[in-house]
């Protein structure tokens, strides 16, 4: 009688059928020791759809609640009453423009957003699930700004702080211009939204002037002119480039004369518009610079204007390549 494998497994001997015992080997099955249990992937599916979208360009559906945002993004600040709108047009047209999103860098499965604040914190609000969305693996922070610079979305605070960042982390003005694509001087000009006077600052908060050109031409007459500047920005006027510089005109007044003093006799005898006081001023504009004319002061060359900037600088420049901006009479 054979053996069963019961047996078999437990040792012992066997009639081999010969009259002669046979000792029993125990055989075990160890070919399951040749299967590797494979690692957890990600649902291949889901991987598949994910790399067919980034190669075909087409926008991904995400999940809203796999989306963080940027604690670092530019953009602070939202108006409730944009943000309102919105949200009405997400809620019945949904989002149109995907937004843009890169994989977390320490959780896997979630996205940190690139670009799309707004479109995405509006779909929140209305309850949408997904929400299309472009991945760019490759995305800075200064793209992130420059897309916002693009779209107009960006505040000329949120801006400032950015570029206060980076000259804080050692970069220079001009090196920040250049990866922005804009002139220094709008760097410069922004820099005066960084820590203004409290009269400035009200100004912007207040909403009465956002452009960081009219405040930083403004915060440098408050240098010169505080408690004039202060309370010039408490009056009711209207606040432009054009103002700032009338104020500047003002405040500062003629420049003195360099020239010799039989000339400014000679000057002095030609026929004048009347007293300064009851002169308008004649606001314009110089190769993105705001200033007066000077009336009262005779150009040396031909064709030419003598301008009280804004910045507090004089100078004569051809009168073709200025444009008037605003005439104010007294």
């Amino acid at each position: 009688m054979a053996a069963s494998e019961t047996d078999l497994s437990k040792g012992g001997s066997y009639d081999g059928g010969d009259g002669m015992k046979k000792p029993l080997i125990a055989t075990l099955d160890l070919t399951a020791l040749d299967r590797t249990t494979p690692a957890p992937t990600q649902d291949p599916i889901a991987k598949e759809r994910t790399v067919t979208a980034e190669v075909l360009g087409r926008p991904l559906h995400i999940p809203v609640k796999d989306i963080d945002e940027d604690p670092d993004q530019p953009r602070q600040e939202f108006d409730a009453a944009s943000m309102e709108e919105l949200e009405q047009s997400v809620r019945i047209h949904g989002v149109k423009t995907p937004i843009s999103i890169r994989p977390h860098p320490t959780e896997q499965k979630r996205w940190i957003l690139n670009f799309g604040a707004r479109r995405l914190r509006a779909s929140r609000a209305v309850g949408k699930t997904t929400i299309p969305a472009f991945i760019d693996r490759s995305h800075t922070d200064y793209q992130q700004v420059i897309e916002n610079l693009q779209r107009e979305d960006l505040k000329p605070r949120e801006l400032a702080m950015f570029i206060k960042k980076k000259m804080d982390e050692g970069e220079k003005q001009a090196h920040i211009a250049e990866l922005l694509g804009v002139n220094r001087s709008m760097v410069t000009n922004h820099l005066a939204l960084i820590d203004p006077p409290t009269c400035i600052e009200e100004i912007y908060t207040s909403g009465k002037c956002s452009s960081a050109k009219t405040l930083y031409d403004l915060r440098n007459l408050h240098k010169e002119f505080p408690k004039e500047v202060e309370r010039w920005c408490s009056g009711d006027q209207e606040i432009t480039r054009a103002t700032v510089a009338a104020l500047s005109g003002k405040l500062r007044g003629a420049p003195k004369s360099t020239t010799s003093t039989a000339k400014s006799q000679q000057e002095s005898k030609k026929p004048t518009l009347g007293p300064p006081a009851t002169m308008p001023s004649l606001i314009v504009t110089f190769q993105d610079r705001s200033g007066t004319i000077n009336l009262q002061q005779a150009p040396q060359q031909p064709n030419h204007l003598v301008i009280n900037f804004a910045d507090g600088t004089t100078a004569e420049v051809p009168a073709r390549n200025c444009q008037i901006e605003q005439i104010i009479f007294p």
